[in-house]
């Protein structure tokens, strides 16, 4: 690309300011969640095997409510680009609305969580830290939820830096929780697991003040009338839950299908357990800086398409998914060339407890670098195809091929006598054919015929 065209609309250097503030602050989230879990293996060995899968069924339970809350995005990229700044403000109060309603409605599915735990075949004191994990998560996902739709409200406009700002302050509060909480520092008692529960929550409720804070500022209220706007909009809200709804249907049903995964080959062994929770740690570590870059497409496709300019949305998904495939290949190399020096960060000091767990992990590593180079490229296609609305066709063709190839086939092998690095492998290809499926999509134009604004 020349120096001209990168600075084009739609090139390089928009999209790269647009992203690195998303991708610092989904980083963030994702460094407080691992040392989180490096604080709990070093706390003990059920606390790590418990965390990742009661961690991951709250998140489940609490992702078709994202799914359609963080859909918010996309109505005030287009609203934005369009000039209509009331419309903005709407856009974002009706999803704090449902963020509220779904919060609630999280509280009455504990026990569905807690019945889902018990039968995991995990082994019994596993089982009840989990159960302690999950319900402080479920509890207070009320919180998460309102920040996923306010967040927007910067983010849909390209104002990245104030999440970035926000995210930063409550992922460093949640680190320093999580060592006064789980090891009973100082004058706080020592929680363990759930000490990294009520750390996240306290980190998500610095972010729910800082929002509100910033989000009914005098600036906005005079530009944006945030204040006066915060009523119910019945009209705007059905088309939210429209083009929001499968969105979420088709995130719940992904999210469901890696959580069928991690309980699934988690009932193979305790090393196995926590050896793939080691590995879908690492996993997030490397995936989340790519989940920045994908909302800063989705920003920008729905900017462009709202200022009716849909090639300008073209070349943003293309630049984004080149940058995609260079961090995947570069990480990936990394995983393959010295795949100790990520899986050896758990057993730190511990290396004898440790040493059956890591031997396995390792040979996985060189699985998980495939798997990361074509995620990487596959959630920038697929937020470049949530910016255009096209969430219906995403929400059946992935969650079908989540439910019909990659459960089944985890569960073939796991109970066929397979291993875990041969479990991970198939997530790989399954990864792979959802990259394929995203990327055609998007060329294929189909997109274009969509306008989530029309009433």
């Amino acid at each position: 690309m020349t120096t001209a065209r990168a600075h084009e609309p739609g090139g390089m250097r928009e999209l790269v300011s647009t992203a690195y503030p998303l991708i610092l602050s989904t980083a963030s989230s994702t460094v407080m969640q691992f040392v989180n879990r490096v604080f709990l293996a070093h706390y003990g060995p059920d606390e790590l095997a418990a965390c990742v899968p009661a961690g991951l069924l709250s998140f489940v339970f609490a992702c078709f409510f994202v799914g359609t809350a963080s859909y918010t995005n996309a109505f005030v990229s287009q609203y934005h680009g369009r000039g209509k700044f009331a419309s903005v403000s709407v856009a974002v109060w009706q999803g704090v609305w449902l963020a509220i309603a779904a919060g609630l409605g999280l509280l009455a599915l504990t026990p569905l969580g807690y019945w889902m735990i018990s039968a995991s075949g995990h082994p019994p004191a596993v089982i009840e830290l989990e159960k302690k994990y999950f319900l402080i998560l479920n509890s207070t996902g009320i919180i998460f939820l309102c920040n996923v739709a306010l967040s927007s409200f910067f983010t849909g406009r390209g104002l990245t830096k104030v999440p970035m700002a926000v995210n930063m302050a409550g992922n460093a509060l949640c680190v320093l929780l999580s060592w006064t909480l789980i090891f009973g520092k100082g004058p706080l008692p020592e929680l363990g697991i759930a000490g990294a529960a009520w750390a996240m929550a306290g980190g998500q409720l610095l972010m729910l003040a800082l929002y509100l804070k910033l989000s009914l500022s005098p600036y906005n209220r005079a530009r944006y009338r945030t204040s006066r706007l915060v009523t119910f909009h019945r009209s705007l809200f059905l088309r939210l839950i429209k083009y929001g709804a499968p969105n979420g249907v088709g995130f719940f049903l992904d999210i469901a299908a890696f959580a069928a995964f991690i309980f699934i080959v988690g009932a193979m062994d305790k090393v196995s357990l926590a050896a793939s929770n080691i590995i879908a740690s690492i996993n997030q570590l490397a995936f989340m800086p790519m989940i920045g870059l994908g909302m800063a497409a989705l920003t920008l496709v729905g900017r462009y398409i709202g200022m009716r300019k849909p090639d300008l949305s073209v070349r943003v998904t293309a630049n984004a998914a080149r940058l995609a495939a260079l961090y995947g290949a570069a990480l990936g190399a990394l995983f393959f060339a010295v795949p100790g020096f990520f899986v050896n960060i758990f057993g730190s000091g511990q290396e004898a407890a440790y040493s059956a767990i890591l031997a396995e992990s390792r040979p996985v590593m060189r699985v998980l670098a495939v798997f990361i180079f074509f995620d990487a490229i596959g959630i920038v296609y697929a937020d470049a195809l949530r910016g255009a609305g096209d969430t219906r066709f995403q929400m059946l063709g992935a969650s079908a091929a989540a439910w019909i190839l990659f459960v089944p086939g985890i569960w073939y092998i796991t109970h066929g006598g397979g291993e875990l690095i041969h479990a991970w492998a198939w997530a790989a290809f399954y990864i792979f054919l959802l990259a394929l499926f995203f990327r055609l999509r998007w060329r294929s134009g189909l997109w274009r015929r969509i306008d989530i604004l029309k009433k």
